[in-house]
């Protein structure tokens, strides 16, 4: 008989992402902005992101088709581009296709197929896609930074929180020196640090059913259109 791991699987920490996701969501369309609720809410709501870019690295090489694997976030994103621009009234496209294009950065740097020498303009390339999506370039760099320092956790969250540092941290920082007011309005980017210790109860394990991998597919547009109605017939 096997024995479980102490800790947390992959199902639970994308079951986190997305209760996670949906107060961050919430926050952002009905709460007060910059009030303390929603802060609080957009701070745990920066959990969702880096936790997807992860599993990105992960899904790369666990896939048993990784054709069907490219042509599932393909169709999803699709379909969530024309949610998230409904409910956020947004030309840009969802975090869906960023992780279509971090799913994409990750293929690159591994992939014989495509020398070497031309790594590094792709990789660029597909940042500058993606900032036209939500998240923007920033998801491929957690992505590429999980994906680099594979098969040792703590240099990966070491790259993560390097990263995360540079794109959220030391912006913070700044804004703050130059004026330290703005900390009650943007504290909640330190939430960006609460995938690390999550990502330490990772036990490695998959967990969940058959159909765990659709959940968070089938659940991100679903939530937005849901959400967009919802905000459309209040406001």
């Amino acid at each position: 008989m096997k024995t479980k791991k102490s800790g947390i699987t992959a199902s639970d920490l994308k079951y986190l992402a997305i209760l996670a996701m949906l107060i961050d969501h919430i926050a952002y369309l009905f709460v007060t902005p910059f009030s303390p609720l929603y802060c609080i809410m957009r701070f745990i709501g920066r959990t969702t992101a880096p936790l997807m870019c992860f599993f990105i690295s992960e899904g790369y090489h666990y896939t048993r088709n990784l054709k069907k694997y490219f042509q599932r976030m393909g169709v999803f994103a699709v379909i969530s581009h024309f949610t998230f621009a409904f409910c956020f009234d947004s030309d840009k496209s969802s975090m869906i296709t960023t992780l279509f294009l971090s799913l994409f950065a990750v293929h690159v740097v591994n992939t014989d197929k495509i020398k070497k020498e031309f790594t590094l303009p792709i990789i660029l390339f597909i940042c500058t896609v993606a900032e036209r999506c939500d998240w923007g370039s920033e998801a491929v760099i957690y992505t590429l930074a999980f994906e680099l320092a594979r098969n040792n956790r703590k240099n990966q969250l070491i790259a993560y929180g390097l990263t995360a540092s540079i794109f959220k941290i030391c912006p913070l920082i700044v804004m703050v020196i130059n004026d330290i007011s703005c900390f009650s309005s943007y504290w909640y980017r330190l939430g960006i640090l609460l995938p690390i210790p999550l990502l330490l109860l990772y036990n490695g394990e998959k967990g969940g059913g058959k159909y765990t991998k659709w959940v968070f597919y089938v659940f991100y547009p679903a939530h937005l259109l849901l959400l967009g109605v919802i905000h459309n017939v209040i406001s």
